[in-house]
């Protein structure tokens, strides 16, 4: 069974490196380089030109979930897992939707150093070491251009639309998308932001369980 993959904004495919999925041909959809001033339906469009598949299954992490829930716009998509992540602009907290009048996420520092490490991690629930340099080294190496367009796409994020066959996977410990927000199919007790790779035997046992004929 072939599923496509999509991480979190600043991170790659080694945030899923902990699951465990016998059986799941794991495809990651990386990150393409956005055009100047590009929105969110035609990013998505040039990604669904990387989908081979008819009526695929998509799982999205934190923005790729966003990502997915737009994709599922454009082409049929059989299942859309969503884990730590929004399905529209209802679940993202305050804090963002004020970045459309105080534009600060335009000047917040687009690399992990010293001083914006605790708070960063903080708010990913991150305390694992090898973790936190994992995350660190995949920010830094990711282009500001992207994030800065990642941040500016969240903040102006307007989705109203809810697939059908959409499954949230959230902890109710997430601090960035507060789980008081979401309406979540699945919840992980003392799940954080980042909680695939903390808590990821039991992420990976529940998309065994979510994702058909897994297992041959």
């Amino acid at each position: 069974m072939k599923v496509y993959f999509i991480s979190g904004l600043g991170a790659d495919e080694r945030v899923f490196q902990r699951l465990e999925l016998p059986g799941i041909e794991q495809v990651h959809l990386g990150w393409i380089t956005p055009l100047q001033k590009e929105t969110f339906t035609s990013y998505a469009g040039r990604m669904t030109e990387r989908i081979t598949d008819p009526g695929p299954i998509i799982v999205g992490l934190s923005f790729g979930g966003m990502l997915a829930v737009e994709i599922s716009k454009i082409i049929p998509v059989k299942k859309l897992i969503l884990i730590s992540s929004a399905k529209g602009e209802k679940e993202l907290p305050a804090f963002f939707k004020m970045g459309r009048t105080i534009p600060l996420h335009k000047i917040v520092p687009t690399h992990i150093t010293g001083v914006t490490a605790s708070v960063l991690f903080f708010f990913l629930g991150v305390k694992d070491k090898v973790h936190r340099q994992l995350l660190q080294e995949m920010v830094n190496n990711c282009p500001a251009g992207f994030i800065r367009w990642a941040m500016d796409t969240v903040v102006h994020w307007k989705n109203t639309e809810v697939p059908a066959n959409l499954v949230h996977i959230h902890g109710n410990t997430d601090w960035l998308l507060p789980y008081k927000n979401i309406q979540a199919d699945h919840t992980i007790h003392k799940g954080g932001h980042s909680m695939i790779m903390s808590r990821a035997k039991e992420i990976s046992a529940l998309l065994q369980k979510l994702i058909p004929c897994s297992i041959s």
